[in-house]
């Protein structure tokens, strides 16, 4: 300040001091008043012990707004009328009415220096009692109140902790910050930021809870060093900062369940969603919309089948149903906060499997394939799409086509070259069909049909290559034969034809059998007839080809009691002659092997008697018998 100014303002004091009458002009403005204020016959104080009243009283200049005094009143303010005192000098005071506001506003022209010492304090009147705050002395234009952060704070997550990221207000650099936060139903916690430094930009780290909500405050003031500096006390804080409203870490995940209800006749299901969203408890400021710690869940739907299409993905604002077609989709609810997207659960809808034949015509010729289809409306766009039916993992064909044919009967045609996708042959395929009149939106498609085609000639390639007859008595066999190729492709085999022809007559017998059978037991065949068994498989428009004949022959009937006599006579001859063998063999040993004398019956050895005497008795025989 120049010598010139520094003069004015030390002659300003001097001058409100000896020209009293000005302050009387004053009290018809918004200048300070150099009278007595209007309450002087009240009591005036508080009544011991009494804790209501003004205090923390606080002035201050505004950048770009002048100067301000704030302070808080205790107790009731109904009826409270609030004067700001101002003295310039030992008798020279002058007062602002501030009504019933706790906050007012002046100029350096309102009748208060502001380069010098001036005392002020708060009086309020209620009830013909005055109330006083304790006075302050400053200098008013060496008093700062710097602003608070302004309403675009940033927010990002940084190592675990919350980094909030401001301008800095015009000049109001080297200021020091201060925070406070609460969580739902907990009280206020302060917090230190430290000096910023930075250029243009000011930041604080702040904690961050992992499952709570919090509410943050900041605020801000001029660093005490240049205070000191300056030779001011101590100067204000700002005022609180707007909200800044911080969602929790991780997302609640909502407790959801999905059901799939089958296709309708439009070509369409609906999907389901059971459950509830999780209700985010919130802070007492953070509870307005936008306020930035809301959670916002979403579906995320892509569709898997026709991989063709122009857009796969759609992200829909949450809704318990949801209509598609019988593609394949997978579906995800994602939960999403300022800080982006977070944790999803995710399900898959399989595609709808119809086996049945349906209304699908398709030709195959040297110059490429031809469908036709039953067409549903005029000008849909059609997407075609077909896999090999052991290939579900990787993806499907398709094409899409604009159908141009559109006759009465509403048939949709398609024909494309074998250069452009021809089916293989003797493979099995899962055919789809799905229609949109819009195709970029992603849940406006709907089934047509779906259904599986047997690329190449069904009638050759179906038929059985192997067979075998296994003759079981007189009249019955039982034929094997290995499962068709058609077997392989759900609902393309309808039966098995088996057809034996007696070759001695020919007459010819075909028998139907279930196409999960692949054995039947033939009864009733002629003995000693020759017989030839062919099996074919048929499809539900068209006949198959017979296999190779297989060749047998039945044996030839015999009476069984002739069968019995035969044996029986066998048996006796048998018998008769094993008799005859014993006795002719007995007879021969006989005479070929006599048998010895016995010594005792001979006369060959005798021994006489003593001298007569014995012989007088009689003959008497003795037999001696060797012994060696």
């Amino acid at each position: 300040m120049n010598p010139r100014g520094q003069l004015v303002a030390r002659l300003v004091p001097l001058l409100l001091l000896l020209l009293p009458e000005q302050g009387v002009e004053a009290c018809g403005t918004s200048r300070c008043c150099f009278q007595d204020p209007p309450y002087q016959d009240a009591d005036s104080g508080s009544p011991p012990g009494s804790a209501s009243g003004p205090r923390d009283l606080n002035c201050y200049r505004i950048f770009g707004a002048g100067y301000e005094c704030s302070w808080e009143y205790e107790g009731p303010a109904a009826g409270v009328s609030h004067f700001l005192r101002c003295c310039l000098g030992p008798g020279r005071c002058c007062y602002f009415a501030a009504g019933s506001a706790t906050k007012l506003q002046f100029s350096d022209q309102d009748g208060v220096p502001v380069l010098y010492n001036v005392t002020l304090w708060v009086e309020s009147w209620a009830t013909n009692r005055m109330e006083k705050s304790p006075e302050v002395t400053l200098k008013l234009y060496s008093s700062v109140k710097y602003d608070p952060p302004p309403g675009d704070i940033k927010v990002s997550r940084s190592v675990g902790k919350l980094r909030m990221e401001w301008e800095t207000p015009a000049h109001q650099d080297d200021a020091e910050v201060q925070f406070r936060h609460r969580t739902p139903g907990s009280p206020w916690k302060l917090g230190d930021c430290g000096h910023q430094d930075g250029a243009g930009f000011e930041s604080c780290l702040c904690p961050l809870e992992i499952d709570t909500a919090q509410e943050f405050q900041l605020r801000r003031r001029r660093q005490r060093w240049r205070q000191q500096w300056l030779g001011t006390a101590g100067d204000p804080w700002s005022s609180w900062s707007s909200p800044v409203c911080v969602p929790p870490e991780t997302s609640p995940q909502p407790e959801v369940r999905f059901s799939v209800d089958p296709l309708g006749s439009d070509g369409r299901r609906r999907v389901n969603m059971q459950g509830q969203l999780p209700q985010l408890q919130l802070p007492e400021g953070c509870r307005g919309p936008k306020s930035g710690s809301e959670v916002t869940y979403y579906l995320h739907l892509h569709m898997l089948s026709c991989p063709c299409k122009a857009q796969a993905t759609k992200t829909l604002r949450w809704r318990k149903t949801l209509d598609l077609s019988g593609a394949a989709y997978d579906l995800a609810i994602i939960s999403h906060n300022r800080f982006g997207p977070g944790p999803n659960q995710s399900w898959h809808i399989p595609a709808h499997m119809h086996t049945e034949p349906g209304a699908l015509n398709i030709s195959v010729k040297a110059n490429g394939t031809t469908m036709s289809w039953p067409a549903r409306a005029p000008r849909l766009m059609y997407c075609i799409e077909w896999q090999p039916q052991d290939q579900d993992g990787s993806p499907a064909t398709c094409t899409l086509t604009m159908s141009k044919d559109w006759n009465p009967p509403g048939i949709a045609t398609h024909h494309w070259s074998q250069a452009s996708g021809a089916m293989w042959q003797k493979t099995c395929y899962r055919i789809t069909i799905l229609a949109s009149a819009r195709p970029e939106k992603l849940t406006s498609w709907s089934t047509i049909l779906s259904t599986y085609h047997f690329g190449g000639n069904a009638s050759v390639a179906g038929s059985p290559q192997h067979m075998s007859v296994k003759i079981l008595g007189l009249n019955s066999v039982s034929v094997d034969w290995t499962p068709s190729l058609l077997s392989t492709c759900p609902g393309i085999l309808k039966e098995y034809v088996i057809r034996h022809r007696n070759e001695d007559n020919d007459q010819v017998s075909e028998l139907p059998v279930n196409s999960t059978e692949t054995q039947v037991i033939l009864g009733g065949l002629q003995a000693g007839a020759s017989y030839s068994v062919q099996v074919r498989a048929d499809t539900a428009t068209m006949k198959g080809t017979w296999s190779q004949p297989q060749h047998f022959r039945m044996e030839v009937q015999v009476f069984k009691l002739s069968i019995f006599l035969a044996s029986l006579g066998s048996f006796l001859i048998s018998l008769l002659l094993g008799i005859f063998v014993y006795l002719s063999l007995k007879r021969a040993f006989r005479h070929l092997c006599p048998p010895l004398p016995t010594p005792c019956a001979s006369t060959a050895i005798e021994f006489p008697g003593s001298h007569g005497k014995q012989a007088s008795r009689g003959p008497k025989r003795n037999c001696l018998w060797a012994i060696s």
